[in-house]
């Protein structure tokens, strides 16, 4: 009977839960903000806390044309989201992947541009106006450099299996944009200068950038 005991203890695979996750770890990311690597390392005996640094990208730049009259206007957006986050990860409790994180980040680009010009004669309320006159439309959202952070989700940063799968929800502060808008054309002849500090107030909720992303890990240094 006692060598039934030792045969069947030595077919039963051991806990899962006892076995820590590996102490660093590199991972893709995927999701809003664009595409991005990231590089993890357990901060806690008990892997509960987790440091992270990472950087994602994203850029967009299609032209679009919408319809005005008899004419079109050509919008080329200059869209780039370009973020370099440190973030700490913590799991609340020690056998459940949930978990909350915080950081700060730095973006080289904390602007949206658009470039806007006009085909052919297009139409304003009524008022048709030649391409010349149109001219050209720039204009541009800037927002903070230095961001906050905060979210939460469902996986390990650094996985207890060679491979694991995290997914985050969260979100960037990014401060009250301010608007500049360089123009020629018709628009020199009206007052838009005095509307652009209302332009900025009715904006002024537009502080938080989403994000959501999928995250793949390989752990690095595991010792199982």
């Amino acid at each position: 009977m006692g060598s039934g005991l030792m045969r069947l203890s030595a077919q039963t695979p051991p806990d899962s839960s006892l076995v820590k996750p590996a102490p660093y770890a590199i991972g893709l990311q995927l999701g809003s903000t664009g595409i991005g690597l990231q590089l993890a390392k357990t901060l806690r005996a008990d892997s509960r806390l987790v440091g992270r640094i990472g950087v994602s990208y994203f850029a967009y730049d299609r032209v679009f044309r919408v319809k005005a009259g008899e004419g079109k206007l050509n919008i080329t957006p200059d869209l780039v989201v370009g973020i370099a986050l440190a973030s700490v990860k913590w799991h609340p409790f020690r056998r459940n992947q949930l978990f909350v994180t915080a950081g700060a980040g730095y973006t080289w680009r904390p602007n949206v541009k658009a470039n806007v010009i006009a085909e052919g004669n297009v139409k304003f309320g009524g008022l048709q106006i030649s391409e010349e006159n149109v001219g050209v439309v720039n204009a541009s959202l800037k927002w903070n450099s230095v961001l906050g952070y905060a979210g939460f989700g469902y996986g390990r940063s650094t996985p207890i299996r060679r491979l694991g799968f995290a997914v985050e929800l969260g979100a960037y502060y990014l401060g009250s944009p301010k608007v500049d808008l360089q123009y020629t054309g018709f628009l020199e002849t009206t007052t838009i200068d005095e509307q652009i500090p209302v332009i900025q107030n009715n904006l002024r909720s537009y502080r938080f950038l989403p994000s959501l992303q999928f995250l793949l890990t390989y752990g690095l240094f595991n010792k199982r």
